[in-house]
């Protein structure tokens, strides 16, 4: 399978804030990927990242296996509850997961927490969207 070529690229991170199970973060408003077309979606970890651009720790490899993401088209969940470890692409044999050119809406997007194992209050979730 060959990997995508990378048009645009945005690192987002999602402040989990405090942990508790069930709970839901949205994303918040990224200019940059208003009306963009997504076609491809990373997660990274603590193991890949030891801080996020605005310096906050990112959650643990163990600590990915706890959250999942939901993404927004329209008004409509598209793509529910995908573990946030299927967008790993070290755990994924290093492939990206694709997308079929979703345009997400992403403050109505949100990452839930499953279990707050491995999870401490204020860690970050890092994204990378792949967008034209």
């Amino acid at each position: 399978m060959l990997q995508p070529i990378t048009e645009k690229s945005y690192l987002v991170e999602v402040n989990l804030g405090t942990v508790a199970v069930q709970k839901q973060i949205n994303f918040a408003f990224i200019p940059q990927l208003e009306g963009s077309t997504i076609y491809g979606i990373q997660s990274f970890n603590a193991t890949q990242i030891t801080l996020s651009p605005n310096g906050s720790t990112p959650v643990s490899a163990t600590g990915i296996a706890s959250l999942t993401v939901t993404f927004v088209v329209g008004d409509m969940q598209e793509v529910f509850l995908l573990p946030v470890s299927d967008l790993n692409s070290p755990l994924i044999y290093g492939f990206i997961r694709m997308f079929n050119n979703k345009k997400l809406n992403l403050t109505k997007s949100f990452v839930t927490i499953q279990s707050v194992a491995n999870i401490n209050n204020n860690e970050v979730i890092l994204f990378n969207f792949l967008y034209r």
